[in-house]
Order: structure tokens, then sequence, then C-alpha cells
């Protein structure tokens, strides 16, 4: 059994339904994400990835495989919901580091670090993987594949007759068959970069198949080299902390954090007022100072509570009780701490309004709170073996429920309210949002509302194929159709 996995290792080759699904989704991958804006084709292609790792792994359905793979499939699918470039661009790199981690049994924090980019480091051997494909072709592939090839040939002769006379029949089924059979552009502009993604789609693939363990790689990478590294440095020796060290610097650094949130209860209660009298800075001076430095402390108060976690000497239960009473002050009064950097940021936009950064500043603040109460969770159950996986799949499960929200649509949504309150908006800010905020930017009245979407009119100009179909392009355009532009407001679009 050893002997023929050894051979498998040494002279990797895939077998043909593997390969040929592999491939299949680099040619979907090299048509659909070239030239077409992100929509649906995006879950086109991570479907056809898909069924290539389905043909590797069989019927072995690991838990991480299940989960990881599942969150990876959320993330593509957002380019459905939203149209904010950026956002797609962070889901798309997170999607592919999920997609790794389904794929390696990785658990301790070291395995999933190296686990999400194991994908690519298995890309030398997923390529030679897949080349030597023509080893395992025996008569036997050979009689299966060439039927299936015939068949497909007659299907689409058939597919392009009869969908010749539908399209001629019917002009709806026409429009329809526009936006579905979108011409390729073949160029020599594109074609070198559609060869280029399909390669890259085709490796991504084929690397994901190859863990499968019954293809003769299973627990190797990442997970073998920590353990190999661990063995090497000698196992799981480390120094700890004594009783009387650990104790004296988890009091120190709760009696600070007490006296700094004993200031910090009057500000939070105090308002406007009592800030102006007892700061000596303005308002807006006063809800800015400050605040990163507060996020900084509380991440890095994650960092000190784990050290001690791992490094304090425990001899018997008072000490693991007195490690939870410190531990866990030290976490309420760091919530206490994001509640006070949460309340600046409040004050601030009252007075400036909602940026991408500032929701992004309050979404780092709930992502923060949330760790706060996974770590509480371990202390209290003194098991911190699922807490690597728990926080990857938190934080997943944090970034889709940013991305649900679409930041755009709520910056538009809250500084068009605040203008029908206080008559301030920065429309030139406004008109950089993405087709996410042109619902909200309609509600504007002349001349901000034609100067907030005349970027998004002509960026919407021409229609998306039905690859690229995004829900959030398609709304903006129903909204920009059913909006008249006045021409007059236009000419003093401080965006013109």
């Amino acid at each position: 059994m050893t002997a023929g996995l050894d051979d498998r290792q040494r002279d990797p080759s895939a077998p043909l339904p593997v390969a040929l699904a592999a491939i299949a989704a680099g040619a979907i991958g090299g048509a659909l994400l070239v030239n077409h804006q992100p929509g649906v084709n995006w879950l086109v292609v991570a479907g056809a990835v898909s069924v290539a790792v389905v043909a590797g792994w069989g019927r072995a359905r690991p838990a991480h495989l299940l989960v990881f793979g599942a969150l990876s499939l959320a993330f593509v699918s957002t380019a459905l919901h939203t149209a904010t470039e950026w956002q797609l661009a962070v889901n798309l790199l997170v999607a592919v580091g999920l997609a790794s981690l389904a794929v390696v049994p990785a658990s301790t924090w070291p395995e999933l670090l190296v686990a999400g980019g194991a994908v690519w480091l298995r890309a030398p051997g997923a390529i030679a993987w897949v080349l030597r494909m023509r080893r395992r072709i025996t008569s036997e592939h050979a009689s299966r594949t060439l039927p299936l090839a015939r068949g497909l040939a007659l299907g689409g002769f058939l597919l392009l007759v009869f969908g010749t006379l539908f399209v001629s029949a019917d002009e709806a089924f026409a429009e329809l068959a526009d936006r579905v059979l979108v011409t390729p552009d073949v160029s020599l502009g594109l074609l070198p970069l559609r060869l280029v993604v399909a390669g890259v789609v085709t490796v991504f693939a084929a690397a994901l198949a190859s863990f499968a363990p019954a293809l003769g790689v299973g627990r190797g990478g990442p997970v073998t080299w920590i353990s190999d590294i661990r063995t090497t440095i000698g196992g799981d020796r480390r120094m700890h902390l004594g009783r009387t060290e650990w104790v004296t610097a988890l009091v120190m650094l709760d009696v600070l954090f007490a006296l700094f949130v004993m200031v910090q209860i009057t500000v939070l209660f105090g308002g406007r007022e009592h800030v102006l009298e007892t700061s000596g800075l303005t308002f807006a001076q006063y809800a800015r100072s400050g605040f990163f430095q507060l996020v900084a402390v509380a991440a890095l108060t994650l960092v000190v509570i784990g050290f001690f976690a791992r490094y304090a000497r425990r001899t018997g239960s008072r000490d693991d009780r007195l490690l939870k009473i410190l531990g866990g002050v030290l976490v309420v009064l760091t919530l206490i701490v994001l509640a006070s950097a949460l309340r600046r940021l409040a004050l601030y936009e009252e007075v400036f309004g909602l940026t991408r950064l500032r929701v992004a500043v309050h979404a780092t603040i709930f992502w923060l709170t949330g760790m706060f109460c996974m770590v509480s969770i371990a202390g209290v159950r003194m098991n911190t073996r699922w807490l690597p996986r728990g926080i990857v799949i938190f934080s997943s499960l944090a970034l889709l429920a940013f991305t649900v929200v679409r930041p755009d649509a709520l910056i538009a949504e809250h500084n068009v309210g605040r203008f029908e309150r206080t008559g301030k908006v920065d429309v030139s800010y406004l008109a950089g949002l993405s087709a996410d905020a042109a619902p909200a930017l309609a509600r504007l009245p002349e001349p901000e509302r034609s100067c907030a979407l005349v970027s998004l009119r002509h960026e919407l100009m021409e229609p998306d194929s039905l690859w690229a179909l995004n829900f959030a392009r398609d709304t903006a355009r129903e909204t920009l159709s059913a909006t008249p532009e006045s021409a007059s407001a236009l000419e003093n679009c401080p965006t013109r």
C-alpha cells in the first residue's frame, strides 16, 4: 500500500476525468472572465472548478472540504449581488484562499497560514500532473470518451439548427440568445489574455483536485511541512511564564485599562457639550483624535490574551480560575474601549458624513467584538483547539455580511439622509460610488442628482451580456432610465 502511494507521488498522473474537467474549467474561465464584468460568469467558472474537485475527491466529503468550499462559493456568488469592484476583488482573493483551505486539513495557526496558499504551492506539480494524463489513457477510457465526444458534436449540430429556427420565430427568444451567445473577441489583443486566464484556472482546478487523499497527496504539503519543522526544532518545547510573572503583568494591564475606561465613561454619556468643555478641542477634532489608537489597542489585546493563554504556566484549577478572571476583566474593559472608539466615529460622521473608510472601520470594530466573544468562550471552556478554524469561519461570515450590506449603498443612503437634514453633501465623492448607490442617489434633488449620477450613466450605458448578469447593475440601469437628467445641472457639476 505504501509502495503504491510512493509511486504515485514520484510519478503523478491525473485520472482522465479529472484532467478533462480541469481543462474544461480553464476553457470556460478564458471565455467568460475576459472582457466581461463580474457577474454570473464568476459563479459558472466556480461551478466548473467544483466539478473538477468533485471528480478528484469522489465520495470523500471531509468537513473542511464542505465548510470552506461552501464559504468559497458564497464569496464568488457576491458577484451577483454587488457592483463595487474593490469589494469584489477582495472577495475573489478570499474565495481563492478558502478554496485552498477546503482541500487541506489544516487546524493550527501555522497550518492555516500556509494552507491558505497551498494551492499555488502545489501548482508546479499540478501542471505536470495534468500533462501526464496521457499515461492514464487506456482503451477503456477511450471507449468511454469517444462516444461522449460524438454525442456532444451531434447535440451541438442539433442545437444550431433548432436554435436558429427559434431565434427567427420569436423576438424575445432572439434577444435572450443575443445576451447568451456573445461573440467572443478573438483579436490578438485579447486572445493571449484568454489563454493565460484559461491556463491559470486549469492549474487552479487541477491543484485543488490533486489534494484528494485517494490521488496520493492527502495530508501532504503544508500539514506535513509544519509537522516536520516542529520535529526538527524539538517538538512542542517552549518557555513558560511563572505564576508571579503573568499575574503581575495582567493585574497591571487591567488597572491601566480600568483607569482609561473611567475617563471614557464620561465621554460616552456626556454628549457634545461635555466634550467641548473638557477636551479643549473642537467636536470633530476630538472625535477624530485617538480613534485608530483605540482600535489598535483592541487588536493588540487579542494578541496579549493569546500570549498569556499559551505561555502562562498553570499548575492547577486555582491558576486556571485566576487566569480566567484576569483575562475576563481585560476582555470586558477592551469591549468598553471599542464602544468608545465607535462613539468617536459616530460623532465624526455627524459632522462629515459616511465614507468607505468609515464603513470599513465600523465593520472592523464589530469584527473585533466578535473575536473577543470567541476568545472569551474558548477561555471559559479552556479549549482552544477549535479557535483557529472558528476564527477563519467567523471572519469569512463577517466579510460576507459586510458584502451583503453593500457599503456603497449604505454610504449613499446615509449621506442623502444627511443632506435632507442639513443641506450638506459632497457630490464629487458620491459620484465616485458604484452602481450599488444609484437608487439612493436618485432621491437627491437637482442639480445634485444629475451631478451624482453622471458617471454611472456613462458607465452603465451598454447592457451586460447574460454571462455578466449582476442584480445591482441591472437595478441601477432601471433607476437611471426612470430618472431624468438635467442638462442645465450638468453645466456646473464638480465631476463634469
